[in-house]
């Protein structure tokens, strides 16, 4: 299957969040985009064919620090290696200070259709303590500023979790994202990972984080408040007003082959997962040489491709794993592949059976981690079906 999708990474941003564990640098001169440029032409130059897109996801870092000349030779750049005239989708995250009526015109003019904003919480103090560098009015401003431009879908991304946060504090976030309609948020739980900022304080017991109880108490609140407002909840981590889908993210959770180009970069080629060096130093060294790293990267066994299929799938909540198309992609069905898995589970109550469709329960989706966990190393598939 050829690959549809396209992931661009750019690393740059102004400041590196306490948080953040993402492949990012902090940019002190414009030239160090520029640079960047030059590299991911070299890359892209690599890429086997000028392939057809339905989506295109521009995602960092912080990609609206580009200015519009940048921005103006990535479109060029990413016109010439790919077929952009069947384009669905394209999403553009940006930071909400950084948004301006010049870029939002140009973003709009070259064929945005989607700006993901990195909002976080909309209490100040919460923001500062991330390291967030822009302030609630910021959000509102960035709305305006796109709608007047033209961009109609706007998403949201939200924290949960953060420290020192409170189930008070976390409803004032979902109200005041409500009250600016989005057309699709995403919901993420804090995860703290050892290098960075937060991970250092949490390993000296300095980090004031929220219980689990209270994690389970936002998510609900957030699934509350969402169906109320007229959201749909269509994936774990996601919701959004009807139609309004993130087209990109569903090729990740159809597990279809999408390319991935820039430092850090992932992507799903020639039934190979694969991921560029998240060094810039490394990175650029492989764009010299003209190296790609889906070429190195080993084939996909059947079962992992299998494993990654029915977890991703299961993500989505209004969708599930289709009976039909699994039987389809593999050669064998569900339950032959899970004879004894599968009815364990719809027997607990964790998954439901549609008949052509199985879903998550809604009242499994904060322990999904069991459920995924149950499904490892599926007991129908022999090894001899899967490939070396």
């Amino acid at each position: 299957m050829e690959p549809r999708s396209l992931y661009v990474h750019l690393p740059f941003c102004l400041h590196k969040c306490s948080y953040c564990d993402f492949t990012v640098r902090v940019l002190h001169q414009s030239t160090q985009i520029d640079r960047y440029l030059d590299h991911l032409e070299l890359e892209l130059q690599h890429i086997p064919q000028r392939y057809p897109l339905d989506t295109l996801y521009c995602g960092g870092g912080t990609p609206s620090l580009l200015n519009t000349a940048q921005f103006q030779r990535l479109h060029t750049l990413l016109n010439q290696a790919f077929d952009l005239s069947q384009l669905q989708e394209w999403t553009f995250e940006a930071n909400p200070e950084t948004v301006t009526p010049l870029l939002a015109t140009g973003w709009k003019s070259a064929g945005v259709h989607r700006i993901s904003l990195g909002v976080q919480s909309f209490d100040d103090q919460e923001l500062m303590a991330c390291g967030r560098t822009h302030r609630s009015e910021h959000v509102k401003s960035a709305v305006e500023i796109l709608t007047q431009a033209g961009i109609a879908q706007i998403s949201f991304d939200l924290i949960y979790g953060l420290p020192g946060q409170t189930l008070p504090t976390w409803e004032h976030t979902l109200e005041q994202a409500l009250l600016l309609r989005p057309t699709h948020l995403s919901l993420y739980c804090l995860e703290v990972h050892n290098q960075t900022a937060w991970g250092y304080l949490e390993q000296q017991q300095r980090l004031d984080l929220p219980e689990d109880e209270t994690l389970a108490q936002c998510y609900q609140l957030a699934v509350d408040h969402l169906q109320a407002a007229g959201y749909q909840h269509y994936e774990i981590a996601n919701w959004c007003r009807p139609g309004y889908q993130s087209a990109h993210n569903l090729a990740y959770w159809h597990n279809v082959p999408y390319l991935a180009v820039g430092v850090g970069a992932h992507g799903y080629y020639q039934n190979r997962r694969y991921a560029n060096p998240s060094s810039l130093t490394a990175y650029y060294a492989q764009c010299q040489q003209g190296q790609t790293a889906w070429a190195e990267a080993p084939p996909m066994t059947l079962q992992a491709e299998i494993e990654e299929t029915v977890f991703l799938g299961l993500r989505l909540l209004d969708e599930g794993l289709d009976r039909a198309k699994f039987a389809q992609r593999f050669g064998q069905t569900l339950e032959s592949v899970y004879p004894q898995t599968l009815p364990q589970l719809i027997h607990n109550g964790q998954l439901i059976d549609q008949g052509q469709r199985l879903l998550l329960h809604p009242d499994a989706v904060l322990t999904s981690n069991e459920v995924f966990s149950a499904l490892l190393e599926p007991e129908g598939l022999t090894p001899e079906a899967a490939p070396n």
